[in-house]
């Protein structure tokens, strides 16, 4: 049994490159694989994008105001003061156990967190390649 697709009167266009796509099926969205491919891949690649922003903003935040607290010379702060001040405390870049400690950091910045505050609040110094390739007289 063989089927007869009807001309709709327009031709259909690649979704990725917007090529005439030749015959096939009519709901056909995609001239090739290729460019199905890369259409799909964009899609994610902006999705993600927009996810990576927000998370960036939010850790730039906390880095803020940690920097600012450390400055100051405070070391340590209830949780509830920090959310007021706009800390996010689901978001860091690092998280490790030592003993019975929780020691986060967010960036260069690190802190003990207990249950109602957060202790220790300490910069560390970050050396970059060329300071280690120094050498002192």
């Amino acid at each position: 049994m063989a089927y007869k697709i009807e001309d709709m009167g327009h031709p259909v266009r690649c979704l990725n490159c917007g090529r005439e796509i030749p015959g096939g099926r009519p709901d056909k969205k995609f001239c090739s694989t290729d460019c199905k491919n890369r259409w799909h891949n964009r899609k994610k690649k902006q999705h993600r994008g927009v996810v990576e922003q927000r998370v960036l903003r939010i850790l730039e935040r906390n880095h803020s105001i940690l920097d600012k607290l450390e400055r100051l010379g405070i070391h340590s702060v209830d949780h509830y003061t920090l959310i007021g001040l706009g800390y996010n405390l689901e978001y860091v870049t690092s998280y490790r156990k030592s003993g019975v400690h929780h020691q986060y950091a967010c960036f260069d910045i690190h802190y003990e967190q207990t249950p109602t505050r957060i202790k220790k609040i300490v910069r560390t110094t970050i050396k970059s390649s060329a300071d280690e390739g120094e050498t002192s007289e």
